[in-house]
């Protein structure tokens, strides 16, 4: 089901298998990129979701600042929530695929879910859900 759209953001969740969508495409401005991840999380705490995927094969440029966040609030509020497993779908523009990369590896100590990355949206939905 969808939810809210952004410009850059399609989100999608699917309550049967505890999954949030968020399918990025296109830029952003620091203060949007923060309102679309702050509105994901929400919908992670309302629907009491398990799993994260993030198709970040398309997205835009994050700022260091908004990596930062990221990092420190973030991770940590998934973790807080409750998901089991972050799926992210690497990038394919060098500089946002290290920007990903410096996220998860800044926020690791800070992060109880496991987290993997892959080329693929499919591939990172079946290993979220054990397929």
């Amino acid at each position: 089901m969808p939810y809210r759209e952004f410009p850059f953001l399609h989100i999608e969740v699917d309550e049967k298998d505890s999954v949030i969508t968020m399918d990025w495409d296109g830029t952003f401005t620091s203060a949007q990129f923060r309102e679309a991840v702050t509105y994901c999380m929400e919908l992670v705490a309302q629907k009491k979701l398990k799993y994260w995927l993030a198709n970040s094969s398309r997205i835009g440029e994050i700022q260091p600042a908004d990596q930062k966040w990221s990092s420190e609030v973030l991770l940590p509020r998934l973790s807080e929530l409750g998901v089991k497993k972050v799926a992210l779908v690497i990038p394919e523009d060098l500089n946002s695929h290290l920007a990903i990369t410096t996220i998860m590896v800044r926020g690791k100590e800070k992060s109880t879910f496991a987290a993997n990355y892959f080329v693929k949206k499919k591939d990172a939905l079946d290993w979220m859900l054990g397929k």
